[in-house]
């Protein structure tokens, strides 16, 4: 699979799994669309066969590296000029060529049609440090359908939430995976995800799913508060101080200046538990303020002395199964 839009284009947003191979660069591309404001369509296309022609045998050689045989599939932003030339010149070095019809834009609208249809929903919540992605984890293992959604954002959705990750995708890119995780998935069967806010670092949940999951049937995980503390520690309590300190810094306007010091000076003892258990009055405020803006109704509550992940899950998708029956 190729893309032939140029690079910008596919940075914000491609194919899982599609290589990149831009007819023109962006600043060909702009110089274009300049061109074509100003004298049209004609002298627009001129100008791109103009940009185009002395990159002939870059763009096979290019081809080439980003290929392991002969047949391809490629497109361009909606199936048009670019991806046509592109296929006409691949065809013309010995390629099998298949065009997808519509493009990008078509793409993104069969996924995002195919992420809405997920109407049955469960959401799994509870305040910071109850386990939900580990009972998330064991739900899949037993056959249920999960979407993990910070997995997809590499993101843990919490000032913490970069530590230990790669990067983040774009937006866009981010949507295109979601469809990956879920296409072959049975919309009509429960979808567990985890109770996130729209956005998950500085990525942001569709709005076909984020409009199912704003009414959507949940539970609530809940636990006695030296549970969630030991959790956390588990989980960050091996990142170095200086990462840890400068993650609290991001929350010190919200804090406050004396609270943030006391917690920076504590993680540079190694005395995390107090910060631990002081980052939970301001989790679990913010926790009760988005719970008033959820669909909170529907949500059960379960009440756990221990966080035992796979003891919950099974809990979990046995009552559901007990519904379907």
């Amino acid at each position: 699979m190729l893309d032939v839009r140029s690079p910008g284009e596919f940075t914000g947003g491609h194919i899982p799994g599609a290589g990149n191979l831009p007819l023109l660069d962006d600043s060909n591309r702009e110089r274009i669309g300049i061109c074509y404001k100003q004298k049209g369509r004609d002298a627009a296309i001129a100008l791109g066969y103009e940009l185009v022609d002395p990159l002939r045998e870059q763009l096979l050689e290019s081809a080439k590296a980003l290929t392991a045989g002969n047949r391809v599939r490629l497109y361009c932003a909606r199936g048009g000029l670019r991806s046509n030339k592109m296929a006409e010149f691949l065809e013309t070095n010995g390629y099998e060529v298949e065009v997808l019809r519509g493009g990008y834009k078509a793409y993104r609208n069969h996924i995002l049609g195919f992420i809405k249809n997920f109407r049955n929903i469960i959401i799994l919540s509870g305040y910071t440090g109850s386990g939900k992605t580990e009972i998330l984890e064991h739900i899949a293992r037993m056959g249920g359908q999960v979407l993990d959604l910070e997995g997809l954002a590499n993101h843990k959705g919490s000032a913490f939430g970069a530590l230990g990750n790669a990067p983040q995708p774009c937006s866009g890119l981010f949507h295109n995976l979601i469809y990956e995780a879920i296409r072959s998935y049975d919309p009509a069967q429960p979808l567990w995800v985890e109770s996130e806010s729209m956005t998950i670092g500085k990525v942001y949940i569709p709005n076909e799913l984020w409009e199912n999951m704003q009414v959507a049937r949940g539970f609530e995980i809940v636990l006695p508060v030296q549970e969630r503390i030991s959790y956390i520690l588990r989980n960050y309590g091996g990142f170095d101080a200086q990462s840890l300190i400068a993650c609290v810094k991001t929350l010190g306007r919200r804090l406050g200046d004396e609270a943030c010091r006391e917690f920076c000076d504590l993680i540079e003892e190694g005395r995390l538990e107090p910060v631990v258990e002081g980052l939970f009055r301001y989790y679990d405020k913010a926790y009760e303020h988005g719970r008033k803006k959820r669909n909170c109704q529907e949500y059960v509550k379960l009440h756990f002395s221990r966080l035992e992940p796979e003891r919950i899950a099974g809990f979990l998708l046995s009552g559901e199964r007990e519904k379907s029956d």
